[in-house]
């Protein structure tokens, strides 16, 4: 006989609702995705998940080995992202690019973006770690560090060499991705993670050479490259890492034993990039170096892709 639920029978369960909505508070889809910057979460899983295919071309790959490493990759990234919202709130709130994000337009409370951040990070790590093996973990661990603890909370706000530790932890997704298949790290991780890493101020700066992106950094005084720096100083550096990041995707093409004939779209492409950073530092202009901007993103996407490529085709080429 079914029992007729009383009126304490709701009371309780009205307390355990409210008390679970405290605790881990409902997000939208929408918001979510913009919290965890969906495109940037995104590049970093790409990275990881062509290192991971790339390493596990030749050995036994395993599905759902595979998707339970990018399941907890995912949710370490997206904390992270999260907690780097929450602290960068009030400078998101002067900068014309970041002032309609969820925090700083109200959209959404703190503390809710801050459990969230705690909860996802830690769920993440800890899920990397059961599926696949502890140093994958302790590279994920490393990530969460400098990406939030270095980066975020040390050195964003006090020194332009904070986009060195953004981009360590930037690069630490691919690494992790290598070292879930062969589970130690070799030179090929580290040639992909120094990839990242050289490729950062590629990307980061000329974005943030983009005139209203300049003025925004310096209304929420962020000592950006170009803000404590000239403009010329600045595209030096972006040409260094043009030139740095194409030597290291070679060398990772190299290490791999990837033909030279499937490497050729890859050299091409990295000496384009290379000859527009050097034709922009010879005779600047914004409009280049929004093209070169553009490139960067796409250059992230086609080099892994491409190595992966070249990893599967290469035998056809051996004679």
């Amino acid at each position: 006989m079914s029992r007729t639920k009383s009126p304490l029978d709701s009371q309780s369960t009205q307390v355990y609702e409210d008390v679970t909505t405290y605790i881990y508070p409902p997000l939208s889809l929408s918001l979510y995705s913009e919290l965890i910057k969906s495109k940037q979460t995104f590049l970093l899983l790409y990275t990881a998940i062509f290192a991971y295919l790339i390493s596990s071309w030749n050995t036994n790959f395993e599905l759902y080995h595979f998707i339970l490493f990018l399941v907890g990759l995912f949710f370490a990234v997206s904390g992270s992202t999260l907690l780097n919202m929450y602290i960068d709130r009030d400078i998101d709130a002067l900068m014309e690019r970041t002032k309609d994000r969820p925090l700083p337009s109200k959209r959404i409370p703190p503390s809710t973006v801050l459990k969230h951040g705690v909860l996802f990070t830690v769920a993440g790590i800890l899920a990397v770690g059961i599926f696949t093996n502890l140093i994958t973990m302790f590279i994920v661990f490393l990530g969460f560090f400098f990406d939030v603890v270095v980066y975020s909370l040390l050195l964003k706000r006090r020194t332009r060499l904070s986009i060195i530790f953004g981009g360590i932890a930037g690069g630490l997704p691919a690494v992790a991705g290598r070292v879930a298949v062969i589970g130690y790290i070799d030179i090929a991780a580290i040639l992909m993670g120094a990839f990242v890493l050289c490729w950062i101020p590629l990307h980061i700066l000329t974005l943030a050479l983009i005139p209203k992106n300049l003025e925004g950094y310096k209304n929420a005084n962020v000592p950006m490259w170009p803000v404590t720096s000239s403009k010329i100083e600045t595209i030096r550096v972006i040409t260094l890492s043009a030139l740095l990041s194409a030597l290291l995707i070679i060398l990772t093409g190299v290490t791999l034993q990837i033909h030279l004939i499937p490497m050729l779209p890859l050299l091409g492409f990295s000496a384009f990039i290379v000859y527009k950073s050097l034709v922009n530092l010879k005779h600047p202009s914004d409009h280049l170096t929004f093209k070169i901007f553009k490139l960067a993103s796409i250059y992230m996407a086609f080099a892994f892709l491409w190595l992966y490529l070249g990893v599967v085709i290469s035998p056809f080429f051996i004679i």
